[in-house]
């Protein structure tokens, strides 16, 4: 399955080499192209009940996350993934030390053995107080980061930057408006921290935001989740700190806790202001509840 818009021109330049390389080792490969937003889970659900081996997701962390939810939302949730890069993050997959060559890759997932990982799901209410439910891979996280996503995927907006380098320019100037947010997080029933907040980060995996490698000591196979709590107020310390999560350089800033957990609640002291991304996008708002699902999710890495 594969997101044709993933990674933009540089995505497209991917993509010929992994599928000449893919062909040769899967002969019987059926390419499905998402279309639309959301288009990546039905088509995840439908192809996870047919006669297939393995769906090969090619695309970037949402992507990714909208055929996880397909998938375990299907009749056949053991249903086994394997993922090409290709996309403006790419985070997930750098939990798996995949081959860059497009030959490598193919023969790797060839003889790749299936094995089980875990995956997050999240439940939240809607304006109308209906339940939301929405599985996720790796990490859904609120504050700064919930703006600087919104800022990358804003529509209409020229990607003429990619990759790491976008989201760092959008970064910086989502800090520049920084105020911070004001929220409650409880792990396990137990409240690490109410008041303000930069960013809450509830981790499956250890990278977001193109790079950063926020929860260093997350294991995707460990039936817990990581979670970051970073309490900076001011600009230039966010922009410092955030300047060292590419190197994982902000382990033991006295502004920042990491904690472990099976359920993680947050609950907004401000809805108005309440940026939300789960896997670098946004499909919700407001206050929400993250439940690791141990061993839900099959692979092939």
């Amino acid at each position: 399955m594969r997101n044709p818009i993933a990674g933009g021109r540089a995505g497209q330049k991917q993509w010929a080499p992994l599928l000449a390389a893919f062909r040769h080792r899967f002969p019987d490969l059926e390419i499905h192209e998402s279309r639309s937003s959301g288009d990546a889970r039905r088509l995840a659900r439908e192809l996870a009940a047919g006669p297939y081996d393995v769906i090969v997701v090619a695309g970037g962390d949402g992507t990714i996350s909208d055929v996880v939810d397909g998938v375990l939302t299907s009749s056949r949730p053991e249903m086994p993934l394997a993922f090409l890069p290709i996309g403006t993050g790419c985070d997930f997959i750098r939990n798996f030390k995949l081959p860059s060559d497009p030959a490598a890759l193919a023969e790797h997932i060839t003889n790749a053995s299936v094995r089980r990982i875990d995956a997050g799901l999240l439940v939240s209410r809607d304006a109308s107080g209906h339940e939301q439910r929405r599985h996720f891979a790796n990490i859904a996280s609120v504050g700064i980061s919930g703006e600087i996503v919104d800022a990358v995927n804003a529509p209409g907006r020229k990607r003429i930057l990619n990759g790491p380098v976008r989201f760092l320019v959008h970064a910086a100037l989502a800090i520049l408006r920084y105020r911070p947010y004001d929220f409650e997080v409880l792990i396990d029933g137990m409240q690490v921290h109410q008041g303000l907040l930069a960013i809450a980060a509830i981790a499956n995996g250890g990278w977001f935001g193109g790079g950063m490698n926020i929860t260093p000591d997350a294991d995707v196979a460990d039936g817990l989740f990581d979670i970051a709590v970073m309490r900076e107020e001011k600009i230039l310390g966010l922009l410092n700190l955030l300047g060292r999560l590419h190197s994982a350089g902000h382990v033991g800033h006295p502004l920042l806790s990491f904690h472990k957990g099976r359920r993680v609640e947050v609950r907004p002291r401000d809805p108005k202001r309440f940026p939300v991304e789960i896997d670098g996008e946004m499909p919700i708002r407001g206050g929400f509840v993250a439940e690791i699902l141990p061993q839900a999710l099959t692979i092939r890495t």
